[in-house]
């Protein structure tokens, strides 16, 4: 019988082309330390083929499901609405591999994800990388089949530097991005509290959006001169030219004007405006700096070092 087989991705931030990335405008993303991991381990089928699936967070266990093979049939769940999620997305793996849990055999199957899963980290695209490897088809096509999306956040699972990614003609290009801030002790992600669901921000951005090639361009350019922006001062206003963009073209007051009023750095939105990570300078401690955060009701931050992925 095979062994068992594992497999890990790396969870993500999208620091510059939100939503535009969808439209071609060339994004700069980051994978992150935190990632997830999946282990497949072959059990004997007696009486009917099954599929044990065991998703394990850091507190604890997420949800347990068993599932009849092939039907994918729910058998017993402690969650239904992430054991039908999950059927949905198996069901596509299937459809472009059709070997893929044909049950012939049963299979025990645990994943552990090493964040919180309200980050919005990529708890659905490091699943996807993960599947993808499993049944050995491509991630971006199963990504674009189950999720939608543009697949940057696929594209970060499998890296380990920052990546300029951009779709062209519909088909992804991934370039590494020699990007390390000389600056970066002073950058840092705050958690709003308030997880964005992806699929709903880009419903949003489909009927409400305004914009143009000029602000694909700009955005795209901006990405590029922050990779080489040598100097707090320079990054800071590159990122307060982007927001002011996002914000003109999304019909959305930037956040910054919303929940940090009088802080002295920049904040910016990362990924869906809303509710997520926000990347936010500090010109103080990192003491004091975490203590004004807390004060504003923001308890979970990172340094650039604690959170962003080293070689």
């Amino acid at each position: 019988m095979q062994q068992q087989q594992t497999w890990y991705a790396h969870g993500k931030l999208l620091i510059t082309g939100e939503y535009l990335v969808l439209h071609g405008a060339r994004a700069l993303a980051i994978p992150v330390n935190r990632g997830q991991h999946l282990q497949v381990v072959p059990a004997s089928a007696k009486n009917g083929a099954r599929l044990l699936w065991t998703a394990h967070k850091p507190d604890g266990l997420w949800f347990r499901t068993t599932y009849e093979i092939p039907s994918l049939k729910i058998l017993k769940t402690t969650d239904k609405l992430l054991a039908r999620k999950l059927v949905k997305i198996l069901s596509v793996v299937r459809e472009l591999e059709p070997r893929f849990l044909n049950g012939k055999r049963s299979f025990d199957v645990e994943t552990r994800l090493e964040f919180d899963t309200e980050f919005g980290f990529g708890s659905s695209s490091t699943l996807v990388a993960n599947l993808a490897a499993w049944a050995g088809i491509d991630a971006f096509a199963l990504q674009r089949k189950a999720l939608g999306g543009s697949g940057y956040d696929v594209a970060c699972t499998r890296v380990e530097t920052p990546i300029f990614y951009q779709l062209t003609d519909g088909k992804p290009a991934v370039e590494p991005a020699d990007w390390l801030p000389p600056f970066r002790k002073w950058v840092y992600f705050v958690y709003l509290g308030q997880k964005q669901r992806s699929d709903e921000s880009i419903e949003r951005f489909k009927k409400q959006a305004v914009f143009g090639e000029g602000e694909i361009r700009k955005i795209s350019s901006i990405g590029e001169a922050l990779a080489e922006a040598e100097t707090l001062e320079l990054f800071e206003n590159l990122l307060r030219e982007h927001e002011e963009i996002m914000s003109a073209v999304l019909g959305i007051v930037p956040v910054k004007e919303r929940l940090f009023k009088g802080h002295q750095g920049i904040v910016k939105s990362l990924g869906a405006w809303g509710g997520d990570f926000v990347l936010i300078t500090n010109h103080g401690t990192d003491k004091a700096f975490r203590e004004q955060m807390k004060n504003r009701g923001f308890n979970t931050a990172f340094s650039w070092d604690e959170l962003v992925l080293k070689k």
